[in-house]
């Protein structure tokens, strides 16, 4: 999701860095999990109540979230939570989750690292392996039909980073890079690599993906999504120079391009919110949007490639995005949302109380204990 721009598109309450007490509204939920380390979380607030820490080897310590004059936002901090490394890296060679070349199942869970930053401490790392617990491992929201996770990475991500991402079970597949460049004022540096997902539309051995980036948090399984999300005809009147190729034929097939609308009090004429999308692979289509992403006269460099696929799918396009219902995407989510969303889309690691902190402590918990347990060694040990 994009935050830190000055550009406002559409108006939406910022309520994430505003929740409102909820000692009286929150009810904990119920879960199984390390109870030690979950007793010292607030069920009111969500954060941990101020004690000494007790053990050093603790897996969740206090996030800190002031900034640092290194980085621009309190979200790009690297977090004090302790993955067990060494474990990860033993099933680093292992073959991926649910993943079976030549297999039935066609369709894949997929998110992008593009962080720069080496740290097996680094929020977008530790944002990604919570993903990746939660769809291939959490019993409240792994996928049921042994579907695979991809994390594709950027050229730049480090050998350590790829390969405890492959030990947690994920297909990790590098994207070649896709230079841009933007003048607008809006645009922040740290998206200049966004573009390279484009490539995730020429990984033809899967039939769809659903993407969602590495602040996108299943709550729940999420696996009808593939199915709520509709094969579409391209509307061959609706032609544009920019759909034909080089070699003068136009790009015109069935397609998937559906995600949650990226203006709630516009659905209608509204492009999609790309942080949690489902989308058909396809090489007519990846040579379509790779010939087009650097014609910036057409849409708001400044947004990046969010702007840029809801150019390339816009409503009155020959490909126009099919509108999810919000509860796939609840991104800026409310505290009345609670048990509502099935995807919660916001760097939650750096919400204070309210759900959302509550949620992020308690799946961080259990994805540290799962990945320490005897249970997950076994299955991770080859056959």
């Amino acid at each position: 999701m994009r935050v830190g721009s000055s550009a406002k598109i559409y108006s939406w309450p910022l309520s994430i860095g505003k929740l409102k007490d909820q000692k009286q509204e929150f009810k904990q939920p119920t879960f199984q999990g390390p109870t030690q380390l979950l007793d010292q979380i607030s069920p009111a607030t969500g954060i941990p109540e101020a004690r000494p820490v007790e053990s050093a080897s603790s897996p969740l310590e206090t996030i800190d979230h002031s900034r640092s004059p290194n980085t621009g936002y309190a979200f790009q901090e690297d977090l004090n939570i302790d993955l067990p490394l060494s474990i990860l890296q033993r099933f680093s060679s292992q073959a991926p989750q649910n993943y079976n070349p030549g297999g039935p199942t066609k369709y894949a869970y997929a998110t992008f690292m593009a962080s720069r930053n080496p740290s097996p401490k680094d929020p977008y790392f530790l944002a990604i392996h919570s993903v990746i617990h939660r769809i291939l491992w959490s019993p409240r929201t792994r996928t049921q039909k042994n579907i695979p996770f991809i994390v594709f990475v950027a050229d730049f991500v480090t050998q350590e980073q790829r390969a405890l991402f492959a030990g947690a079970g994920a297909v990790v597949r590098e994207l070649k890079p896709l230079d841009y460049h933007c003048d607008s004022t809006n645009f922040q540096s740290r998206w200049k690599d966004l573009f390279t997902k484009l490539n995730m539309w020429a990984e033809t051995d899967f039939e769809r993906i659903l993407f969602l980036d590495a602040d996108a948090f299943p709550l729940t399984n999420i696996d009808a999504v593939f199915d709520v999300a509709p094969v579409q005809d391209c509307v061959e009147d609706k032609l544009q120079i920019d759909d034909f190729l080089s070699d003068r034929t136009p790009v015109c097939e069935p397609y998937v391009f559906a995600g949650v609308s990226d203006n709630p009090l516009d659905v209608a004429h509204s492009g999609i919110n790309v942080g949690s999308m489902v989308f058909s692979p396809s090489l007519r289509m990846h040579q379509r949007l790779v010939q087009n992403y650097l014609k910036t006269d057409h849409y708001d460099c400044g947004m990046a490639e969010q702007a840029f696929l809801n150019w390339q799918f816009n409503t009155d396009s020959a490909y126009p995005s099919t509108k999810l219902d919000r509860e796939w995407g609840g991104y800026f989510p409310k505290e009345d949302e609670m048990g509502r969303l099935k995807v919660v889309h916001e760097k939650i690691w750096v919400a204070r109380d309210g759900w959302t902190a509550f949620e992020w402590k308690k799946g961080c918990v259990e994805m540290v204990e799962w990945y320490g347990s005897a249970e997950f060694m076994q299955q991770r040990r080859p056959l």
